[in-house]
């Protein structure tokens, strides 16, 4: 059956200057090695070097199926020359003209896919025995999510549609560009298809019959570095936490309350 490996790991930091987003990394080890989402720029060369610590280049991997257009998870897909894009057909054509007020969906997005073998699913689709693609929009248009069932059981990985366990508490994603009565009802389709979600910026969590959570991995760990040689004390960290974050939907989203996918990809 396939097996699961986090590359990299989510999670989201705000801070007083920024907000600091780095999506999860999974490999599917299957009949085709494959890849789900590929993180932004910033961690190209960090992508590349935690693919070879797991014995793969980017020239053995087969499929990259990505869970959305967003910056965070699609900047760099054309490191896997051999390898097939599986992105939702309503979320390729919503990012060719995506919604005033939309920052997180790349102008230039489709045409980085040009020179790709692109697979636009749509529905519930299994790629291979084991790994099926189901759709969960809200966060956007044409998000999807992947379960697979591994010998543990089925896991889903969510994407930004569950971003942080979190959202099962709150019912929803952290952040909504499209519709949040979309992003609310697939929460509930992922809790469904599996006990086991796989967070798009959170640590790999399992949702008890009680509806607990019980994270399955270890904190993240972050080093800050690369300050100035001669700025003593230039920067000082100072850690916080959100107790209760809630969920932000974005203008792109609330000027269209009322339909989720029946609405149009552009304004």
């Amino acid at each position: 059956m396939p097996e699961l490996e986090i590359i990299m790991g989510g999670y989201s930091i705000n801070t007083d200057q920024t907000r600091l987003g780095l999506c999860t990394v999974t490999l599917i080890r299957g009949e085709v090695l494959s890849i789900v989402d590929v993180a932004h720029f910033g961690r190209r060369n960090m992508l590349v070097d935690e693919l070879a610590a797991h014995g793969i280049s980017t020239d053995d991997i087969g499929r990259v199926i990505l869970t959305h257009a967003h910056w965070d998870h699609s900047q760099n897909t054309d490191l896997f020359p051999n390898a097939e894009i599986v992105i939702h057909a309503d979320e390729l054509e919503y990012s060719r003209n995506p919604r005033v007020g939309d920052l997180a969906t790349a102008r230039y997005f489709a045409d980085t896919l040009l020179n790709q073998k692109v697979n636009a699913v749509s529905g519930e689709t299994e790629l291979e025995p084991g790994v099926r693609i189901i759709e969960t929009p809200g966060h956007t248009r044409g998000h999807i999510s992947v379960v697979v069932e591994t010998d543990a059981g089925a896991v889903c990985i969510g994407g930004d549609a569950m971003s942080d366990a979190g959202a099962i508490g709150r019912g929803a994603p952290a952040i909504i560009f499209w519709s949040e009565a979309d992003a609310r009802a697939s929460i509930q389709k992922i809790v469904a298809a599996a006990n086991t979600i796989y967070p798009g910026h959170d640590r790999p969590f399992r949702v008890e019959p009680n509806g607990d959570i019980t994270y399955l991995s270890e904190s993240q760990t972050l080093e800050v570095s690369g300050v100035l040689h001669y700025a003593s004390g230039a920067v000082t960290v100072k850690l916080g936490r959100a107790d209760h974050p809630g969920t932000t939907v974005m203008p792109s989203a609330i000027d269209y309350q009322g339909g989720g996918q029946s609405h149009p990809g552009h304004c």
